[in-house]
């Protein structure tokens, strides 16, 4: 068995259409591609495909794996967009072979952290994943709940200390509090036509929301995404600041549509615990594994 590798930016759009289709058959959730989906999913989720790699088994695509760069805090940050092995190739160590010569690359970029996620299903990659040195740092959590969110929860929070404000995702950035190292699709430059809500007490930002709301042809709101949320570490009123930014951010609370979350942290117990009180409930669970080169 000769293994080599190319650059995924060297094949063909259909011929990567045709790999990443192959490499996900057989998966817990439809992972379907199209070209037109790969194109816009490259471009929206910042993916290199300059540096992102195919495997070949004797000159056959045998899998891929596709990469994201960002910096983050002056220090390169690579996340895994996609792995995918071809089911004529699994078992036979093409997935380890894969995994040791994207860390090369890592390694060739400079790259200091590299992240990405799985589904909590998915347990022979995360033990794939493990072998290659990533760690499992949290759970991330696709939440939804499709009714009017009128809940004494919430409609109790017209009263409060804040202002809130509502300005572009990248705006969130320049909070001390925004977290830089999250899921990939949650930092805000994935966050295409996203929004954030900044709340502060006087000129202090004690909060922070990136949110997305999504419209039909016809320019009504169809879904509102919400992606990160956030309250200050060390605000002792962090439940009454994440109360006043879902009434906001879900606004109008009489709505009846899609409101999801995408990889929200589990770790944000009190966020979490309120979200299921308002009747969210779990749609898929992943977990975020971090590698430190």
């Amino acid at each position: 068995m000769t293994i080599t590798y190319r650059k995924l930016s060297e094949l063909s759009i259909e011929d990567i259409v045709r790999i990443w289709n192959l490499g996900f058959e057989g998966y817990f959730i439809r992972m379907e591609m199209t070209i037109d989906l790969l194109m816009t999913r490259t471009v929206n989720e910042g993916i290199s495909l300059e540096n992102s790699l195919a495997i070949m088994v004797d000159g056959e695509p045998a899998g891929f794996v596709m990469n994201g760069f960002r910096d983050i805090a002056g220090k390169k940050l690579a996340w895994n967009g996609g792995t995918g092995i071809v089911p004529a190739f699994r078992g036979k160590g093409v997935g380890k072979a894969l995994m040791a010569r994207n860390l090369e690359l890592y390694r060739e970029q400079g790259v200091r952290t590299a992240t990405l996620e799985a589904l909590v299903q998915n347990e022979p990659a995360i033990r794939l994943y493990q072998q290659a040195g990533y760690e499992i740092s949290d759970h991330l959590l696709l939440l939804q709940h499709t009714g009017p969110m009128i809940d004494p929860i919430l409609t109790q929070t017209t009263a409060h200390p804040f202002s809130i404000s509502r300005e572009l995702a990248r705006d969130a950035a320049g909070l001390d509090l925004y977290r830089g190292l999250s899921a990939w699709q949650t930092q805000w430059p994935s966050i295409k036509d996203g929004e954030s809500l900044i709340i502060r007490q006087g000129s202090e930002p004690v909060g922070y929301a990136l949110f997305k709301r999504s419209f039909d042809k016809e320019g009504n709101m169809s879904a509102i995404t919400l992606y990160q949320c956030e309250a200050h570490p060390e605000r002792e009123d962090a439940e009454q600041i994440y109360k006043v930014a879902l009434s906001e951010l879900f606004a109008p609370l009489d709505y009846v549509g899609q409101r999801t979350t995408l990889n929200l942290r589990q770790s944000n117990l009190l966020l979490i615990e309120l979200m299921e009180k308002l009747g969210f409930t779990t749609n898929f669970e992943q977990v975020l594994m971090v590698r430190n080169m």
